[in-house]
């Protein structure tokens, strides 16, 4: 059965529906052309720098990853802080935590002659198996078109449904992510899913922005990839999904600053231009250079 596939005006309710029932669902063009070209113009230059500096087994040799994405690449405010991502994000994971933040961000090039990446669950990190409550919830997002020849992500319909402590899904029903660029693929962070073997001759580049109940440790320190003086160039919400807000209130917060947070956060910093486009208020110059990059 190939994951399903739904226009971009849909109801989130009808995303969120289908994603507990099947672990994975597609939205197809969620943003145009413009913001796209611009995120991948952006990250082009660290990829080319950096990309292959997490090389391993599990990541592979030939794919290029960074994840201080929004440093390098501030125009993917509008992807990571997508109204359609909070509204589905809300549902899933708002009735197990106070508020939830970002546990990682990366952006991944697999790049021609990659093999299959190893299947996993996001969630592996957490040593916590509570049937029906999820830890997180992964959106990747086609920076290009995804086919099942260029690597789209793989994915084990169904397989969110199998505690990690009694067995195993049956890993070789997979179905590749198939979508046109500047669409999101949805998928609970129980859910099996990994890279495809890129037998293209073209790079497959796509972003990957996994979201955590706000009471566990993110996976990727976003406090170092995108710091106060990058974080204050975004917007309110934004800057809460980066981790700069406590969880909780009063007497049961836990990562509070001075019995709170930063005024900064709760407030938006004067805006660079006038407007505040997808979650970001400062220009990508004054973002890089606070950044260091």
């Amino acid at each position: 059965m190939p994951i399903q596939t739904l226009d971009k005006d849909v109801d989130a309710a009808e995303v969120v529906s289908i994603l507990r029932r099947d672990g994975a669902v597609i939205v197809k063009n969620l943003v145009d052309d413009t913001v796209v070209d611009a995120v991948r113009a952006e990250l082009r230059p660290e990829l080319d720098a950096q990309g292959l500096a997490s090389e391993s087994n599990f990541n592979g040799s030939l794919t290029n990853r960074i994840s201080k994405v929004l440093a390098v690449a501030p125009s993917a405010a509008a992807i990571v802080d997508h109204d359609m991502v909070v509204d589905v994000a809300n549902e899933i994971l708002l009735p197990h935590c106070a508020n939830y933040h970002i546990g990682s961000m990366t952006a991944i090039e697999i790049l021609p002659g990659e093999g299959a990446q190893a299947l996993h669950r996001d969630d592996t990190p957490f040593p916590i198996d509570h049937a029906g409550m999820e830890l997180q919830i992964g959106v990747m997002w086609s920076l290009e078109d995804f086919t099942e020849e260029n690597g789209g992500t793989r994915v084990v319909l169904g397989s969110h449904r199998f505690l990690r402590a009694w067995h195993l899904p049956h890993l070789d029903s997979w179905e590749s992510a198939v979508m046109p660029k500047g669409s999101a693929l949805f998928y609970l962070g129980s859910m099996w899913h990994g890279g495809g073997a890129n037998r293209s001759n073209a790079p497959r580049m796509g972003l990957i922005n996994v979201y955590s109940l706000g009471w566990l440790r993110q996976e990727s320190n976003q406090y170092l990839n995108h710091p106060p003086e990058v974080a204050a160039r975004f917007s309110p919400r934004l800057r809460a999904l980066l981790g700069y807000t406590p969880h909780g209130k009063g007497d049961d917060q836990c990562g509070s600053y001075r019995g709170d947070c930063p005024a900064w956060v709760a407030e938006p910093p004067v805006p660079a231009w006038g407007g505040n486009r997808g979650g970001y208020v400062g220009t990508a110059e004054d973002v890089k250079a606070q950044a260091g990059v």
